[in-house]
């Protein structure tokens, strides 16, 4: 098992150092040696509530100005020391409390790869008993459909990126919807990607997303939406605390977390309050037999959080919650982008809508995106990329940025 993981480990460092361009070794090393420490610390004396310190370290990180907030925009942090804390420390804050951290899991929780891009380490188990023509026959069209979202749909929406600095109400829901639409392709893509290297490696990791907009409300999209960090949420705090609180106690507990995760400040803190009332709310309707309501609240919100969790601005945020009307001449606005930009905005509602409408049909019910996957799809995404390749936009992870 270590001698697997190593191998996976070191196939990952050249694969990083082969798309970045660059070589640091700190960003190889200091993960894997903080991983190490605190499973040596976890192994000798267990204490309690350790996975807690070690899941709110990002938290203080980025309250202390050593992290950027992860709203979603390109902020990567200049600190190479801490690249990967919010993955790594998550991921042992994970595994301490399914007493599973040990030395086994020090490579793959350290892996330079998912701590570029993600998904959390939540395992990484060898798929020893298939082939490797099974493997590229399987996961080869992940990385199809993943280098396609990424590269061809997400790369180009970020020419739309001028529009967070409007405040009206359309302008503001007009950026929310898009910026929505970057943030899944950019993550999902290059989960997607990640999970087809790697399998075709010969290893399995959790499949981060699964077509959350495929969902008819609020509960069912966060079920297929960065499924690890759902994962650990629910480990770490909803179940411990349903035990011995109300359903909302809880679910606020979950969504202040999942805030502070992603940064300490105010509008984190007002998406947390935000998705948690929903959550709970719609929860309530559907024990009253009402699916229609949950349905049409579901696309509110959705963008009015993303609204919220992109903007780190408090006043230029508050102003927008105003919803101030200014009427349409953000229209003009949006027709000065690159045309591959507006092409790359067609792909993703395609894609979105998709997922929506068909979301009953049966090549939908897995939720792990086999109708991009088909023979058929798989040729148009390969020819689409052929014809609208370009170097439109900019390339970052959205949550690879520490």
């Amino acid at each position: 098992m270590y001698f697997q993981n190593s191998y996976a480990w070191v196939i990952a460092c050249i694969l990083l150092v082969v798309v970045s361009g660059s070589f640091e070794v700190e960003k190889l090393l200091v993960p894997l040696l903080a991983v190490l420490a605190f499973t040596f610390f976890n192994t000798i004396y267990q204490l309690p509530y350790l996975q807690y310190l070690l899941f709110f370290s990002i938290s203080v990180a980025s309250l202390l100005g050593f992290t950027e907030n992860l709203t979603g925009s390109h902020a990567e942090s200049s600190n190479v020391l801490l690249y990967g804390l919010s993955f790594y420390t998550a991921s042992m804050a994970y595994l301490i409390t399914q007493n599973k951290l040990n030395y086994q899991s020090v490579l793959s929780v350290s892996n330079p790869l998912l701590l570029s891009t993600g998904p959390i380490a939540l395992y990484f188990k060898r798929i020893s008993y298939k082939s490797l023509r099974q493997r590229i026959e399987y996961y080869v069209p992940f990385i199809i459909v993943g280098t396609f979202m990424f590269q061809i749909v997400g790369s180009p929406l970020t020419e739309f990126f001028f529009l967070i600095d409007k405040r009206d109400i359309v302008s503001s829901l007009i950026f929310a919807a898009i910026f929505e639409l970057f943030v899944y392709v950019n993550f999902c893509g290059l989960s997607l990607l990640i999970y087809g290297v790697f399998g075709v490696l010969g290893f399995r990791i959790p499949l981060n997303f699964r077509q959350p907009f495929s969902s008819s409300n609020i509960i069912e999209f966060w079920k297929g939406w960065h499924t690890s960090l759902s994962q650990v949420l629910k480990v770490l705090f909803y179940n411990p605390m349903r035990k011995k609180y109300s359903l909302l106690s809880a679910l606020l507990v979950v969504y202040v977390a999942s805030a502070m995760w992603h940064g300490v400040t105010f509008n984190f803190l007002l998406w947390g309050l935000f998705h948690a009332f929903f959550f709970w709310l719609t929860i309530k309707i559907l024990k009253q037999k009402n699916s229609l309501l949950p349905l049409l609240l579901l696309p509110i919100i959705i963008v009015v959080g993303r609204l919220i969790f992109a903007d780190s601005n408090t006043a230029r945020l508050l102003d927008k919650l105003t919803f101030s009307f200014d009427g349409f001449g953000v229209i003009d606005a949006l027709l000065t982008v690159p045309s591959q930009s507006l092409v790359s905005l067609l792909f993703g509602i395609l894609i979105v809508a998709c997922e929506f409408i068909f979301k009953k049909s049966k090549i939908m019910q897995k939720r792990n995106y086999k109708f991009l996957r088909t023979p058929m799809s798989l040729f148009i995404l390969c020819t689409l990329g052929i014809l609208f390749a370009s170097n439109v936009g900019v390339d970052y992870a959205v949550y690879g940025q520490r």
